[in-house]
């Protein structure tokens, strides 16, 4: 068996020291909080072990490492993680009906659990599973629940430039991202899910599976068909990630602070026309050299890729995390994007630059590629806030004693799962918490 690589103890030091100095926002205090108590320092003898110069990557490492963004940063798992050597992924898109949505609510609630059935089973192997809610479904459940909406909550809308290049809105009300380095239990998890809604609330479901192509283990990225890389953009520092692709301190309210805004394009390839260019022609479009030591252009230029979504607002670098793969077969393939970001306007201003929206120069990949699907969705944190035991005892015999009080029937020796905040953001049970510095809020629902 293949021995994992570790990191120095001394490195990891110096990453606390650096984020330790200077200015410091929402997720570099997380990071120095959770590196201060050694959960996030990847360590000889810990069990986050990065594997990065393996044959076979641990998938039990990579899944380590995704349960500390998780624990660290307050995101559900899978948003943040680095890609795996040899990843599938399963993307599936659920259209709701108009009937009653209770036992929708409950199979969103009940992801987590049949991730942790299916993973049991399988020990040894990764698995995630990342779930987002449309921009309608987003208002109606949280208004229902009295839940303050995120702040930068928007729908996708059709985009078209002036020659008639088109970014399609096609919707859709969940959004479930499974990732793991078995194509059969993405399935797996994504057949159980599914068939946990009844029939009746699906009007559609789309399902595209995705492949890692051509993987470098120098660099860790995927090939996209076109033979280039993707991700090469995605931020290598965790809290940088962590800050382009989650809601802040200072974006939005407690309760949705860890959440993410999702972007999902299907994009279709023309192969025949792209392999007919020269590999000079070909970088030239994407604005970058092949290979594993692939170079950004310099200067750049004005209709390639890099130029029209490597982006600055205000003298700032527009980032994001993506987690696209390659999908499809000898008669259709292409990529399916998927962007995690703190804030749709992100993707908004890529998207708007891609298609020349404001200057009137288009990406030249659109003229080999076109997106066949366009969402945003929401995804909600990963749990309440670090509570010692203490605060949760307390805040546990307060609803205990407020059920009571209300008439529900709860014995006074119930312990409230730590895990309410994520079962009650789908309104499974009759409350949901806020947890701020300031405490806990209950409010009904």
């Amino acid at each position: 068996m293949n021995q994992p690589i570790h990191i120095d103890e001394n490195v990891a030091h110096q990453n606390l020291h650096l984020i330790s100095s200077g200015e410091k926002n929402y997720f570099d205090k997380l990071k120095v909080k959770h590196l201060s108590k050694k959960l996030l320092i990847i360590t000889k003898g810990d069990d986050h072990n990065i594997v990065n110069n393996s044959d076979s990557p641990d998938p039990n490492s990579i899944q380590q490492i995704s349960i500390a963004f998780s624990k660290t940063y307050h995101c559900q798992t899978g948003i943040l993680t680095p890609f795996d050597l040899f990843e599938h992924a399963l993307y599936i898109i659920v259209h709701l009906s108009n009937e009653d949505d209770k036992t929708v609510l409950k199979a969103c609630a009940n992801l987590p659990i049949l991730k942790k059935t299916v993973s049991q089973r399988h020990k040894g192997c990764r698995l995630e599973a990342t779930l987002g809610i449309g921009y309608k479904k987003s208002r109606e459940w949280l208004t229902r629940m009295n839940i303050s909406l995120p702040k930068s909550l928007m729908e996708f809308q059709e985009k078209k430039n002036s020659i008639g290049k088109i970014m399609p809105h096609t919707g859709g009300d969940i959004l479930v991202h499974i990732r793991s380095n078995r194509k059969d239990l993405c399935f797996e998890l994504g057949r159980q899910f599914c068939q946990s809604i009844p029939v009746r609330n699906i009007a559609k479901l789309d399902d595209t599976f995705g492949y890692a192509y051509m993987s470098s283990k120098t660099n860790g990225l995927s090939q996209d068909f076109t033979g280039f890389e993707d991700g090469n953009e995605n931020p290598k520092v965790d809290e940088q990630r962590a800050k382009a692709a989650l809601i802040g301190e200072e974006d939005d309210e407690p309760i949705h602070v860890g959440g993410s805004f999702a972007l999902t394009q299907k994009w279709k390839h023309n192969l025949t026309a792209w392999n007919e260019l020269s590999d000079e022609e070909q970088a030239n479009v994407i604005g970058r050299t092949k290979g594993e030591d692939s170079e950004k252009i310099r200067p750049k230029i004005p209709i390639s890729h890099v130029s029209r979504t490597d982006l600055k607002e205000n003298g700032v670098d527009i980032k994001v995390v993506r987690q696209s793969l390659p999908y499809g077969d000898m008669k259709e393939h292409g990529l399916f994007f998927i962007s995690y970001a703190s804030n749709p306007h992100k993707h908004e201003k890529q998207l708007d630059s891609m298609l020349g929206i404001n200057d009137g120069i288009y990406d030249r990949i659109m003229d080999f590629s076109t997106p066949l699907t366009g969402n945003y969705c929401v995804l909600k944190p990963n749990e309440l806030k670090d509570l010692d035991e203490e605060q949760l005892d307390v805040f546990n015999d307060e609803i205990v004693n407020d059920l009571q009080e209300k008439g529900i029937a709860v014995p006074s020796t119930t312990r409230i799962h730590n895990r309410l905040y994520y079962l009650n953001y789908f309104n499974v049970r009759v409350f949901f918490v806020l947890y701020s510095s300031s405490g806990f809020t209950l409010r009904r629902v």
